[in-house]
């Protein structure tokens, strides 16, 4: 058994030679059987229909032979009395309607009859029509004309009414007829049955019956099973508790069942704004809309081709208005307004558009000053030379803008745009260099920047959406200001771009150092009414002496209020001095002479105060 594979224990199996054969033989031998076939199967079938045909002319000749009194001989009795009491009947009926269709008289009854029955039946359509959604049943049976009518009519007629009847009388469900029986109930409000009982409509068997149909038509969140299917009822109270409690759920889903409807179906661009695109359409501002473009959570943004003959909305400057637009909508549902808030309601140009208390706030009203405020930005942006769309019209929520893109197709965002090592750099630095321009001479912060709002087209970098960009004196400017950064240095480096630090590129664009910043400017930032030089001047060195942002040394005064106990009221005077300095005034020295002309002091506590105003 550890011989050759060929080896078994009765001896060695010699394998017969095996034949090569080539493909082409294979295919060839492979055709030849299937002509050889298909020649055996057309002489099988014409040698079958060569026999049928031998049998078929046998039976002609078989059939052709035998004679009518042969043919009736071989017949039984019975057989040939009915067939000829069959052919003397079928004579004679013919002779009768021969006879009868000679008299003009007789055919005129009978085209009479069927045109009275065809007018007949258009009063029945007439009168079904009329009866079927209203209340009062209306007859059409005076106008009907009779007509004779044969055995057949008579018998469709009859089986039609036994169908109507049987509709009339059949209920679908209990639910069906425990209603027929509360229709039956007269005004007084009782009425006798066939046994003799009376039956009021306040019958507590009739009214749970109507109480279980009544449940079935309740929202399609509450679960209410098949009533029809058994005996359910229910009394009064319980329908009542279900009743408030379905209506409860209902209620409370109902809004954002609505806004979910509104979001889904219309994308945004429901009835009020769909008359403002129209409105542009018809006062030739735009020429033709087309397809959506980009939906976000905020807006909808749909592809349009502006109108030649628009040359915008003042006829004394006319501007060249780009062939194609962007239409950008503003969503009214499905908004959080409140994130609105904080953009708008510090925003001097809204100030006193804007009411603080946002219950009270229309949402359009608010939508609106969205829009308008992006309109602003933008002019603003556009105005410094920064790559951004240029407005076209606002109406309401609705701004159209130039469109950045080439043949209906957008230009890709920064984060879908495939680049190489170099254009990612000149990318960077162009972003940088615009964040500084929007900065000290936008006076803009954008609030939301990053590769999401960077749009790249002809090999530069667009900044869109900027609804929520701020001015540099908002109490949360420096906040956005290191968001965007931040989100700028993350995206850029992990595309391999390492040039800076968020510290630093904040500390390039506002000139302030993030991490040297001390607590009284940020302070002195967010209090009401800052300066706004502390934050936009471009260079701390060319700020006035009066602008000079102040450093109070508080760890420094209380050690020296700590070791001179003995003036310690003279020193309280100065810290209350101190307190009532403004953030934006730099009139400490004065106050400080001021207490000094009041009560003399000593040298030392005059030194420590004037260090503290000199630094």
């Amino acid at each position: 058994m550890s011989g050759s594979s060929n080896a078994t224990p009765w001896g060695k199996i010699t394998k017969p030679p095996i034949e090569s054969m080539n493909f082409a033989a294979i295919v060839e031998q492979e055709k030849q059987m299937k002509l050889a076939n298909e020649r055996e199967r057309r002489k099988l079938t014409e040698e079958q229909n060569i026999e049928e045909a031998k049998k078929q002319e046998q039976l002609d000749e078989l059939h052709n032979n035998i004679s009518r009194g042969d043919f009736e001989a071989n017949l039984p009795r019975e057989v040939l009395d009915f067939l000829k009491s069959e052919e003397e009947e079928l004579a004679i009926a013919e002779a009768t309607v021969l006879t009868d269709c000679e008299s003009d008289a007789v055919i005129a009854q009978m085209l009479q009859a069927q045109f009275d029955r065809e007018y007949n039946d258009d009063l029945n359509r007439i009168e079904k029509a009329k009866n079927k959604q209203s209340k009062i049943t209306l007859s059409l049976e005076k106008y009907r004309k009779p007509y004779l009518r044969d055995v057949g009519e008579e018998l469709e007629d009859d089986i039609a009414e036994g169908h109507e009847f049987f509709k009339e009388k059949h209920d679908w469900d209990r639910f069906e007829s425990n209603e027929r029986l509360l229709e039956a109930i007269p005004k007084c409000g009782y009425t006798v049955d066939e046994e003799g009982g009376m039956i009021t409509k306040h019958d507590a068997n009739l009214c749970g019956v109507r109480n279980a149909c009544r449940m079935m038509s309740f929202p399609l969140e509450v679960a209410t099973g098949d009533g029809a299917g058994f005996d359910m009822k229910l009394s009064n109270s319980v329908f009542n508790q279900l009743k408030t409690h379905a209506r409860k759920g209902h209620k409370k889903n109902r809004m954002q069942d609505r806004k979910d409807n509104a979001a889904t179906a219309e994308k945004g661009v429901d009835g009020r704004t769909r008359l403002l695109l129209y409105k542009l359409i018809n006062n030739q501002v735009l020429e033709q809309i087309d397809g959506i473009i980009s939906t976000g959570k905020e807006a909808v943004i749909l592809h349009a081709y502006s109108n030649p003959i628009f040359t915008g909305c003042d006829p004394k400057l006319p501007k060249i208005v780009p062939k194609e637009c962007a239409v950008k909508i503003f969503k009214t549902t499905l908004n959080d307004f409140k994130q609105r808030d904080r953009y708008i309601k510090d925003d001097y140009r809204f100030k006193d558009r804007f009411n603080v208390r946002f219950s009270k706030q229309n949402n359009f009203v608010i939508i609106n000053m969205w829009a308008e405020k992006e309109m602003f930005n933008l002019m603003r942006i556009k105005k410094v030379g920064i790559n951004c769309p240029e407005v076209v019209i606002l109406k309401k929520h609705v701004l159209v803008m130039s469109f950045i893109g080439d043949q209906n197709r957008a230009a890709p965002k920064l984060k879908d745009a495939l680049l190489s090592y170099s254009e990612w750099c000149v990318a960077y630095d162009e972003v940088v260099d615009a964040m500084h321009k929007l900065f000290n001479e936008a006076k803009l912060v954008h609030g939301d920047l990053s590769e999401y709002n960077i749009l790249w087209h002809n090999g530069k970098c667009w900044f869109i959406d900027v609804a929520q960009s701020v001015e540099p004196h908002h109490p949360n400017a420096l906040e956005f200001l290191m968001r965007d950064c931040n989100n700028i240095i993350t995206f850029f480096a992990r595309k391999g771009v390492h040039n800076h630090s968020k510290e630093q590129l904040f500390k390039y664009i506002t000139s302030l150092s993030a991490e040297k910043l001390n607590v009284a400017l940020l302070e002195r930032m967010h209090t009401k009414g800052a300066n706004v030089c502390l934050a936009t001047a471009p260079n701390r060195d060319e700020c006035p002496l009066e602008r000079v942002p102040l450093e109070y040394p508080f760890d420094l005064l209380w050690e020296n209020a700590i070791q001179s106990k003995v003036e310690t009221p003279i020193i309280d005077q100065a810290a209350n001095v101190l307190n009532v300095i403004q953030p934006a005034d730099c009139r400490i020295q004065a106050s400080l002479n001021e207490v000094f002309n009041e009560s003399p002091v000593t040298a030392s506590a005059v030194n420590t105060l004037s260090n503290t105003a000199n630094i």
